[in-house]
């Protein structure tokens, strides 16, 4: 994952100078030449190069290893490029973990820009700045970490390419061995003004997915409100919750907690539903509304086929009603017309 505006290499894993690399996007099978005059996207070598990343970028990427005994090998990579946010420094799914409990926090992927400079560290989006932080050339080093040193911690550094910097940025999460450790709780989903199409009568259930700390937390609160009121107090039968929690590969705990709504009526149209987080350090929320799918407007095409299958079906039910009726004179006039003469002598 990347932040919009930066640059981004990535590279084709068993790599090797005696094997030939293609990349090509994996929906389309269209291959990314090299690089060109102006290109922005392009490959060298084992390196996929995007300098820099644009929202469009977002998809499948695919390099395929082609040795010398002509066999070859493909693997397949997901990027994805989100959008710089007011007091968000790095996407939400985190791809570089760290060894648990250790203090030495490497850059991810500084390795892939040559002579890249480091230029600051963020924990957890915030400027590093205390004298307990060793900084060295590629990494940090933290003396006898304590549960508060546990979080996200991000690296941005400028690369140079003929000329032209850029920034990048890389974060990778620090888990200490302490029993647990809160983060700033962040909604997975839904996002805040979202829009969710129903159909009235139908049931529906809302998902609200929220990532909240480090380890099994003691307060851990997602939950939903509509118009402001906690379903769990409201009246209302219709609605009702059912929460989980589960643990990431690199043990952060997040919450999920969906509403199931058994009838959609037309006031809820006019609510808001609002899913809550709450833990040890700070509060959010995220609020959508619902509308009514849109009705199918039957085009031109479509009325021209149905008035078509009425007309023929009326003029097969007419044939069939006037043969019953006629079916003598029928056989008749067919005889006297089509029954040969006789030959005279």
């Amino acid at each position: 994952d990347a932040m919009e505006g930066e640059a981004l290499v990535i590279k084709c894993p068993r790599w090797s100078s005696s094997v030939k690399v293609t990349w090509y996007h994996t929906d389309t099978y269209k291959i990314i030449p090299a690089e060109e005059e102006g290109s922005r996207i392009f490959s060298l070598k084992q390196f996929l190069w995007f300098l820099p990343t644009s929202r469009e970028d977002s998809g499948n990427y695919t390099c395929v290893t082609l040795f010398s005994n002509n066999r070859t090998k493909s693997f397949n990579m997901s990027v994805q490029v989100h959008p710089h946010k007011q007091g968000v420094c790095f996407p939400s799914q985190i791809r570089y973990p760290n060894d648990t409990g250790r203090g030495k926090i490497v850059c991810p992927t500084i390795d892939n820009y040559k002579n890249a400079t480091i230029i600051q560290w963020y924990k957890d989006c915030k400027p590093l700045q205390e004298e307990r932080y060793y900084k060295r050339e590629k990494y940090i080093f933290i003396n006898n970490p304590i549960k508060e040193d546990d979080g996200y911690y991000t690296c941005q550094f400028i690369y140079t390419y003929k000329g032209n910097v850029f920034n990048v940025s890389a974060t990778r999460i620090f888990i200490s061995k302490a029993k647990h450790s809160p983060l700033p709780p962040q909604i997975l989903f839904p996002k805040d003004k979202d829009v969710i199409e129903v159909e009235l009568g139908a049931a529906l259930s809302l998902k609200c997915q929220a990532r909240l700390g480090i380890k099994v937390q003691p307060i851990a609160i997602v939950t939903w409100d509509v118009d402001n009121i906690p379903v769990k107090n409201s009246e209302l039968s219709r609605f009702h919750e059912k929460t989980h929690f589960f643990q990431g590969r690199e043990q952060e705990y997040y919450r999920e907690t969906t509403l199931h709504i058994t009838e959609v009526k037309k006031e809820d149209l006019q609510a808001n539903f609002t899913c809550v987080v709450m833990n040890e350090m700070h509060n959010t929320r995220a609020t959508v509304t619902l509308q009514l799918k849109a009705q199918c407007e039957v085009g031109l095409p479509n009325v021209l086929l149905i008035t078509g299958s009425l007309v023929l079906l009326v003029a097969i039910a007419v044939s069939v009603i006037l043969y019953q009726s006629f079916r003598v004179d029928i056989v008749l006039l067919y005889r006297e017309i089509f029954q040969p003469h006789p030959l005279k002598d």
